[in-house]
């Protein structure tokens, strides 16, 4: 429960940020200059001002909670980070709000904006590279220039190796459970491991323990969002991920509040920065389709049809469906890759630091000194060449492929 000061102070910018007022906080004085409390302020009061409405109808006012100001990178004038809306503990299913942030400074005050937004792309593309990198401002573009023409076959994979089969726990339901849009879908099954549903950027909020709310920003103007899982991905905020990217493990995790009733991924669908329907969207080759109630309704595709409880094969996307990884060659430009699991075996070319690579399988072959320490696990990659895990950022010190 807030204080009853924080409480009041917490109303007010709560107030003014749905009266419409221009989010630009001011400094206490002019020679000061805008400070980071001005920034958490501003922060807080763009979110609230973008989505406070619709989350005080979901949750309830008594139930809308401070965001979060979770700065993660900054240089100069700028600063990057995340923001998210948590749920109250055990009020209902569902995942909290979460967005990133991109802000500037001048000498009156920040200009904040929020990704997915217009905004949000023009800040981007002025951005240091010691704030967002080369590649960021990229999917960023890409996704702000593809929100308007996304089509309803999403192009993505479902959150699991294509071929397999998870179960449909929950249809399509809100992002907070009966809340519209009905934007989320809850799976469970195989080996519990969920995998990036297609090509984008990582980024990870409300960090608690083991587990934070993972989002996915994709370049073709959607963005997926993961809730209840833990032994997250280690690859750090803003790192490339492909379709079959480890992300973390199915389960009941709750670091940003709500409540889960056995082992799941709470996965969500959103164009630009809002969560939209996935009735009628295609995903993973079926098309979802949202009952008369939240946990409702079926997946299409074809004559066949899946109603709530049933297995779900995903049939995948856009690229490819394998696990994949970063290469870090620590404080060498490349790799080299063998024909075989082990130093002895001929060098067969080399793969640049921070390249991303698919892997076909896993073996254990001849231990290897890594940038992580000793392991002897072996990568095949797609083209058939070996490299170390010990040079592969995979998310996971554990094999993340089949084995080979």
């Amino acid at each position: 429960m807030f204080h009853p000061k924080s409480a009041r102070r917490f109303a007010a910018l709560f107030a003014a940020a749905a009266a419409g007022l221009a989010v630009l906080i001011a400094p206490p004085t002019a020679a000061a200059g805008p400070t980071e409390a001005d920034l958490a302020a501003a922060v807080r009061a763009t979110v609230l001002q973008q989505h406070g409405e619709a989350l005080k109808r979901q949750w309830g006012t008594q139930s809308l909670r401070e965001p979060l100001f979770e700065p993660t990178r900054t240089a100069g004038s700028w600063v990057f980070g995340s923001t998210t809306v948590p749920m109250v503990y055990g009020q209902e299913h569902g995942a909290p709000l979460m967005a990133l942030f991109l802000a500037r400074r001048d000498r009156l005050a920040w200009r904040v904006e929020l990704d997915g937004t217009a905004g949000f792309a023009e800040l981007a593309a002025q951005a240091p590279t010691a704030v967002l990198s080369e590649g960021e401002k990229r999917t960023f573009a890409s996704h702000h220039d593809n929100r308007a023409g996304a089509l309803a076959d999403t192009g993505l994979g479902l959150p699991w190796p294509q071929g397999v089969a998870w179960w449909m726990g929950g249809g399509p339901h809100g992002n907070s459970g009966n809340a519209r849009p009905f934007s989320s879908i809850d799976f469970n099954g195989g080996d519990g491991r969920v995998l990036s549903a297609g090509n984008g950027r990582v980024y990870k909020s409300c960090i608690v323990g083991r587990s934070a709310l993972v989002k996915v920003v994709h370049d073709n103007g959607y963005s997926t969002t993961y809730y209840h899982m833990y032994d997250l991905t280690t690859l750090a905020d803003g790192s490339a991920v492909r379709t079959g990217t480890y992300l973390g493990h199915i389960g009941n995790e709750l670091p940003c509040g709500g409540s889960s009733t056995g082992a799941h991924v709470h996965f969500s669908l959103l164009r630009g920065n809002a969560h939209i329907s996935v009735n009628g969207m295609t995903i993973g080759g079926w098309t979802f389709y949202e009952g008369s109630q939240a946990y409702g309704g079926y997946a299409q595709r074809g004559s066949a049809r899946v109603n709530v409880g049933g297995r779900v094969t995903n049939y995948g996307g856009g690229g490819t469906t394998l696990p994949t990884g970063t290469v870090d060659a620590g404080p060498n430009s490349t790799v080299n890759l063998r024909s075989g699991p082990g130093l002895s075996y001929d060098s067969v070319g080399t793969v640049a630091d921070g390249a991303v690579v698919s892997i076909a399988c896993t073996a254990r072959g001849e231990a290897v000194e890594g940038v992580w320490g000793r392991t002897d696990l072996w990568n095949r990659l797609q083209d058939g060449k070996w490299i170390s895990d010990g040079f592969v950022d995979t998310g996971s010190n554990e094999p993340v492929a089949v084995a080979c």
